[in-house]
């Protein structure tokens, strides 16, 4: 009933580079463990991805997703994100399909085998509790699965209540799973079924519970029939019925809006067209995007519009542009170089100017002028009406019954009141610049981890702020734990990052559990955390500008680590500890009004350099 396929990894004949020996940890290690090392060893990989990610690291990058499309497929996770990254690397279809068969265990193996040496005694003790569940009357097994229509069948050993069944959801963006568990033995190993817009995948999830998992694009409702010793999962016609409904009438009524903008006419700069228009283009109504290929580099920006005459063409030496009607209510523009580059964008009346920045510079370069003129204009501010977008909620850590940190034995000095009181101050500066902003909590009120970020999903935030501060882990540490330090979800990578996580994540061990069960899995999105790490970097750099004009600051750096309160945030998420509450100058500091204004100063820059950068 077992079997094992190994297929080495040396096959691949590359180099690791900089994560040599930890790639190497997971070629030894991830065979031969059960499922919550197995986790773990996923867990790592993608925070080494991320990394790899940020430091323009190619040849580590496609080994860490080479084995992050053989976890995934271990885990029952979806690779499709990894295998469209790997292609694009120059990874071919055959060697993408060779790591998804790169290992094939049953469920048993998976979660009895440690090593090597106990597989074939294993094997034995396998067989052995088979054949004594089978015994068990009470127990229900799948005896045969099969496609429908509309959905799949499975065929039972007996009836079960439909209340039997656990399910839950994770949502992410274009990779919902409708996840449901039940006690059943599968026959015959792993199932997946695929129909035009969802998968069916059934797996022994652990000796007892099989697992039923329905992955598609786009949110859909699943439903269960029981009848006959039969189960039936299918997605709800009526709902898909009703979504149809509504997404025709949606378009009519996009297609009933007039498109009152025209690109007139497009001439030809030096490095650079001009586009004259009919009137005035808002900048917020422009959206864009980068691709690249094996040969070139493409920025994308696409706007409501209609383009007078035919698509046109420019070429700049190596550059090009193109501008083209893309569809009957979009213009398009593409920008296209072999090398990698910078663009510039510019608004002047009715025209819009768009072209290749003079010098080629670093992707992640600091630089903040990202919108001038080829004659070196100045930086153009936020405008108001883009602020007035922006929603920004504000979490004050911790409250009620949770204290935080406390200053010294007394208990006087209470992380909760110092957080809460520099919120509310951040709040306010970001308001004054135009910004929308919600609090988590306003007054001393103890709110649950998972409610946290809850919250700013529900409201649709742009950018989540969660502000604590820290303390040194003993009374003879205090004195010299000292700095501001600012941190995004990731596992931890260092035992300070570590330490600081387990301080905040005490609040509450049940919505821990929470997380743990529904979320780790899934929650290291790419966008999401390198826009984290990106507005990390920008508050931690303009928190240090202001402060350090009046105080000498300890700079702690930007850091990654496992906060729980981070965990779920559908935007940019980030902590900042304000320094140590436990340090006998420092945390007199933190409770001072005065300092505590040069502070959010810091914070606020830091906001507005994130969003002018990242527009």
């Amino acid at each position: 009933m077992a079997r094992i396929l190994l297929i080495l990894f040396l096959f691949f004949n590359t180099i690791f580079a900089k994560y040599e020996s930890e790639l190497l940890e997971f070629d030894k290690n991830f065979i031969v463990s059960k499922s919550d090392t197995q986790i773990k060893l996923h867990q790592k990989l993608k925070s080494f991805y991320i990394q790899s990610v940020i430091n323009e690291d190619e040849k580590s990058k496609v080994e860490i997703l080479k084995r992050l499309v053989i976890s995934s497929n271990v885990l029952n996770l979806d690779d499709k994100a990894y295998v469209n990254e790997l292609k694009e690397s120059g990874i071919n279809q055959t060697n993408v399909e060779a790591l998804r068969k790169a290992f094939v265990k049953d469920e048993y193996v998976k979660n009895t085998v440690s090593n090597k040496e106990n597989y074939t005694l294993a094997k034995n003790e396998i067989k052995t509790q088979i054949k004594r569940d089978a015994n068990n009357k009470n127990k229900i097994y799948i005896l045969d699965t099969k496609k429908l229509n509309f959905g799949v069948e499975l065929s039972l050993s007996g009836n079960f209540d439909k209340d039997d069944i656990k399910s839950f959801t994770l949502k992410e963006k274009e990779n919902f799973r409708h996840i449901s568990d039940f006690e059943a033995i599968l026959e015959g190993g792993r199932k997946e079924y695929k129909f035009e817009n969802y998968t069916v995948v059934i797996s022994q999830y652990n000796p007892k519970i099989v697992r039923i998992v329905v992955r598609s694009k786009n949110e859909i409702s699943v439903k269960f029939k029981f009848e006959n010793n039969k189960l039936t999962i299918f997605e709800n016609i009526e709902n898909v019925q009703k979504k149809q409904e509504a997404k025709v009438s949606t378009q009519k009524k996009d297609d009933d809006k007039k498109i009152s903008l025209y690109v007139l006419s497009v001439k030809k700069g030096d490095n650079s067209i001009i586009l004259n228009l009919n009137q005035e283009l808002d900048e917020d109504k422009i959206s864009s995007f980068s691709t690249k290929d094996k040969n070139f580099f493409r920025q994308v920006i696409s706007f409501d519009g209609i383009l007078e005459g035919s698509k046109k063409n420019f070429d700049f030496g190596k550059n090009t542009i193109t501008v083209a009607q893309y569809n009957p209510k979009t213009i398009r523009i593409v920008l296209s170089s072999s090398k990698e580059f910078d663009y510039i964008k510019n608004f002047k009346n009715k025209s819009f100017i768009l072209g290749f920045e003079s010098k080629i510079t670093p992707r992640n370069s600091n630089k903040q002028n990202v919108n001038i003129s080829s004659k070196n204009q100045n930086k153009s501010p936020l405008s108001s009406s883009y602020k007035s977008a922006k929603l920004i909620v504000i979490d004050p850590g911790h409250g009620g019954k949770d204290s935080g940190a406390l200053g010294d034995k007394s208990g006087k000095l209470k992380e909760k009141d110092v957080v809460l009181s520099t919120s509310l101050k951040l709040g306010s500066e970001l308001k004054k610049r135009g910004y929308k902003v919600l609090y988590t909590r306003t007054k001393d009120k103890f709110i649950n981890l998972r409610d946290r970020t809850k919250y700013a999903n529900d409201k649709k935030a742009d950018l989540f702020l969660s502000i604590h501060a820290n303390a040194a882990p003993n009374s003879s540490k205090a004195k010299s734990s000292e700095g501001i330090e600012t941190f995004f979800l990731s596992p931890a990578r260092s035992e300070r990052s570590k330490k600081a996580a387990e301080k905040e994540n005490q609040g509450d061990f049940d919505e821990i559990n929470y997380f743990s069960k529904q979320s780790i899995l899934n929650f290291l999105n790419r966008e999401k955390i390198v826009a984290s790490n990106k507005l990390a970097i920008d508050v931690q750099k303009n928190i240090l500008n202001q402060t350090r004009k009046k105080y000498k600051i300890v700079d702690g750096g930007v850091r990654e680590a496992p906060f729980w309160v981070l965990v779920g945030a559908q935007m940019p998420a980030i902590l900042i500890e304000i320094g140590y509450i436990t340090h006998p100058n420092e945390g007199k500091r933190i409770s001072n009004k005065n300092f505590q204004d040069v502070l959010v100063d810091g914070i606020a820059d830091g906001v507005d350099n994130y969003f002018y950068n990242n527009r």
